[in-house]
């Protein structure tokens, strides 16, 4: 599916020029054949919400995109698309005012015309309100004489509105293209009333939805499926008719394995195959395998919080537990070569990579089981014992971790056991849990104030616990590779998904700095990103593992795909063939 914002494949980004290359989308563009359901096939949780301002996982932004286009998207060579948009993104020179301007012909579903003014509306009155508590309320905000404020959206005409700020920001740009919406007509009746927005029927069932996007919501299983019809009134479908398939459905699967088991037997179109699969499907003639890079990184969670292990406060019992987990093992036993070792949250396919300082915990000589005891040693959780150190507690018990993944992947499962397998070559046992999405969201994500009234959310400040100990989370996370500064969310102190506890006072600073009139200069917004990944991998609030490859199926007759790292920007014009 084609995605926009926050849970994109590929998200709002920014060259290394600086400025955004458009892809005019003049090409020659082949017409399909109308025609059957496309079945997606994937593992994990179910969506928790398709009211977008409230959600924060990717799956539940996933679904929405299906009727939602957003402002832009990107094709494989990170060209920006323009969707929603007329024509780009008016910057002005003192980089202070953004003009955007959007189709005339966009409607939503009783008719009315899209406007500007329902942009302008969702962003003062939804987005920016205390009353939402929407996760990414802080990238729309500046400071000005000491003080967090928002940015000032102003409609300027009906199609056209302007987001001025007081300070400027060389990456906001790229936030703007993040921007979704809803009808001012229908949403206003909800405003400053969280329960009844959050139960609003049109809002939940995507009804308000219009041409937005090429499908329309038909059915929703919950933790089954969710299937969207055919827009017939799709804005971009005027000339060819797109898109081309009468349904587009998105089926959950317990495993991998039950998920592989049904793109074989040929019950669903596509999915994600493991690596061990691979080759297997490959030699499936009806089957097509595409090996892509990704923009994600797998990463070992430390939890930091007061309801983790103590030891895991310590910057050198972290260094520590990285040493001890050989990413080389990683690559060649579990990922079978689709991928390559991580240290940075910025991935090695970003033009803002830099190798500069980081500290390659997990090979070569850092690969060091050895010299991990010594580190323990020296934080206190160490002995000499016959000349050699024992690692141990600070009574001098057994450390114990408990650890958690999800359940239902061969991967996370081969991942849980090789942690298990090098930590315990330490003499840390680690007990190891498979719970099912929904739960690690709920149960070991959200947290709170102990005896607070604070309602459950990814970062709710430095004292926040889950409702569930943890101490080692395996995990997936991912980073715009053109805009890594809106990472921040997992790595800055107050970051909405920030679950466990990170907090460094030189990370928060070379954030807010990346985002600042200094960094318009792009070597010095280069230099940025190198001193923030040198720092990260040198804390290691994360064990940042691996960037994996992705091998994606497809039967061997859908056509169209372009296949690569945002392979679904151009969804919309697949078709059986």
């Amino acid at each position: 599916m084609s995605m926009c914002g926050k849970a994109a494949i590929l998200s709002a980004g920014i060259g290394l020029s600086g400025c955004l290359e458009n892809d005019s989308g003049n090409k020659t563009k082949a017409v399909g054949k109308l025609g059957g359901t496309f079945i997606e096939g994937a593992s994990g949780a179910d969506a928790e919400t398709l009211n977008w301002i409230l959600a924060a996982d990717a799956t539940s932004l996933g679904y929405i995109s299906l009727a939602f286009d957003g402002l832009i998207t990107y094709d494989n060579k990170f060209n920006i698309v323009n969707r929603w948009l007329k024509n780009d993104i008016k910057t002005s020179d003192d980089g202070l005012s953004y003009m955007v301007t959007i189709r005339d012909d966009l409607e939503w579903s009783d008719g009315k015309p899209v406007t500007s003014d329902d942009f302008v509306y969702t962003m003062k009155n939804l987005m920016f309100a205390d009353w939402m508590a929407y996760t990414y309320a802080g990238d729309w905000t500046e400071e000005v004489d000491g003080k967090s404020v928002f940015v000032e959206p102003v409609v300027e005409n009906e199609t056209t509105f302007t987001i001025k700020r007081k300070t400027v920001d060389p990456e906001f740009l790229y936030t703007v293209t993040d921007l979704m919406i809803y009808p001012k007509h229908i949403v206003s009746k909800y405003e400053g009333d969280v329960k009844a927005f959050t139960q609003a029927p049109e809002l939940n069932n995507l009804s308000y939805t219009g041409n937005l996007g090429p499908y329309r919501y038909k059915e929703w299983i919950r933790n089954d499926k969710i299937v969207m019809e055919r827009n017939p009134d799709y804005y971009l479908g005027k000339e060819n008719g797109e898109p081309y398939f009468e349904n587009y459905e998105v089926k959950i699967f317990g495993t991998s394995t039950a998920r592989h088991a049904a793109m074989e037997a040929g019950d669903i179109t596509n999915t994600g195959i493991d690596p061990e699969q691979v080759m297997k499907f490959k030699s499936i003639p009806s089957i097509k395998v595409f090996t892509v890079p990704t923009t994600g990184y797998r990463v070992l969670q430390y939890n930091m919080r007061d309801n983790g292990w103590e030891g895991l406060k310590d910057r050198k019992v972290r260094q520590a537990l990285s040493m001890s987990i050989s990413k080389e093992k990683i690559i060649q036993d579990v990922l079978l070569g689709f991928g390559e070792p991580a240290f940075s949250f910025i991935p090695n396919v970003s033009p803002w990579y830099s190798e500069v300082g980081l500290s390659k915990i997990g090979v070569g000589t850092l690969y060091d089981k050895t010299k991990a005891k010594e580190l323990m040693k020296e934080a206190g959780y160490g002995i000499e014992k016959n000349g050699a150190i024992q690692v141990v507690d600070k009574k001098g018990d057994k450390i114990k971790l408990k650890f958690f993944t999800i359940t239902g992947s061969k991967v996370h499962e081969s991942m849980a056991y090789l942690i298990q397998k090098e930590l315990g070559d330490i003499g840390i046992e680690v007990d190891i849990k498979f719970v099912p999405w929904e739960i690690m969201l709920r149960k070991y994500y959200m947290n709170k104030v102990p005896g607070s009234d604070q309602p459950g959310r990814d970062n709710n400040g430095p004292r926040a616990v889950s409702e569930e100990p943890w101490d080692l989370i395996y995990a997936g996370q991912s980073t715009d590779v053109l805009q890594p500064s809106g990472t921040e969310i997992f790595f800055v102190t107050d970051g909405g998904l920030n679950t466990y506890g990170y907090s460094n006072p030189e990370v928060d600073a070379l954030f807010k700095k990346v985002r600042s009139k200094e960094a318009l200069d792009v070597t010095a917004r280069k230099n940025i990103y190198a001193q923030l990944s040198k720092i990260v991998s040198e804390d290691q609030p994360l064990d940042f593992l691996a960037y994996p490859t992705a091998n994606i199926a497809f039967k061997s007759n859908v056509q169209g795909i372009d296949p690569g790292i945002s392979m679904s920007y151009n969804y919309q014009e697949w078709y059986f063939g």
